[in-house]
C-alpha cells in the first residue's frame, strides 16, 4: 500500500531508518526539517515532562509520507475509506499528516496510539488534543525554514516557555489575524481554534 521507496530495516534504529529513507530518496530539506522537529520536540518534552520516546518517535515519522508522490494521496485515502475533506481535495498535501500515520503503522510497526494520533494531526491539530498532539504541532511549526516563517513565530516561541496551551493560543490568534492568507481552513484546525479560543 505504501510507496516501495520507504523501507524499515530492523537492524537500524528509527533515526537511522529515517536518515536512510530521506537520503536515499534525495530529500535533504525534509530530513533537515525532520531533525529540527525532533530537536524541538525533545526540548518541549523535557520542559513539560512529556514522554521523551513518544516525542522522538512522533517527530521522526511525522513527515515520512512526503516520500510518496502527492498525486497518490487521494487514491490512497479513497482506497482506505478515509473521510476526505473538501480542502484536502483542493490541496492533497494536507493529507500527508494522515498518510504519515498509515506509513508509521504499516512500514514502521508503530502501535502506540498516542504517537499515531499526534502524527495524524500535526499540521492542523484537532479538538481534544493531547499534550503529545500539541507538542508535535508546535515542534513542527517552530521548525519552519526562515523563508516560510510567519513574523509572529517568535511570539509563539516565547509563549512556549510558559505552556503548550499558551503557545498554541498565540499561534492561532495570529493565524486568524492573517486568515485572508488561508484559502480554506481545514475543519480540524477550525475546531481546535474554537476550542482553545473558548478556554
Amino acid at each position: 500500500m505504501t510507496d516501495n521507496t520507504i523501507t524499515c530495516t530492523d537492524f537500524y534504529s528509527l533515526e537511522e531508518n529515517i536518515i536512510h529513507n530521506f537520503t536515499s530518496n534525495k530529500k535533504p530539506e525534509i530530513l533537515a526539517h525532520t531533525l529540527k522537529v525532533k530537536d524541538n520536540a525533545l526540548a518541549l518534552a523535557k520542559r513539560f515532562v512529556i514522554d521523551y520516546e513518544q516525542a522522538k518517535t512522533a517527530a521522526f515519522l511525522h513527515d515520512i509520507s512526503t516520500l510518496i508522490p502527492v498525486e497518490h494521496y487521494i487514491p490512497m485515502a479513497e482506497a482506505l475509506d478515509l473521510e476526505i475533506f473538501a480542502v484536502e481535495r483542493e490541496n492533497p498535501y494536507l493529507l500527508h499528516q494522515r498518510i504519515s500515520r498509515i506509513v508509521a503503522v504499516e512500514t514502521f510497526n508503530i502501535v502506540d496510539k498516542e504517537v499515531l494520533n499526534a502524527i495524524n494531526c500535526h499540521t492542523t491539530l484537532r479538538k481534544n488534543a493531547s499534550n503529545l498532539d500539541k507538542l508535535l504541532f508546535l515542534a513542527d511549526k517552530l521548525s519552519w525554514d526562515s523563508k516560510d516563517t510567519p513574523a509572529y513565530m517568535p511570539l509563539v516561541k516565547k509563549a512556549a516557555e510558559v505552556s503548550l496551551d499558551n503557545a498554541i493560543k498565540c499561534y492561532f490568534e495570529n493565524l486568524m489575524l492573517n486568515k485572508d492568507k488561508i484559502k480554506t481552513p481545514h475543519p480540524w484546525l477550525l475546531e481546535a481554534w474554537e476550542e482553545i479560543h473558548n478556554t
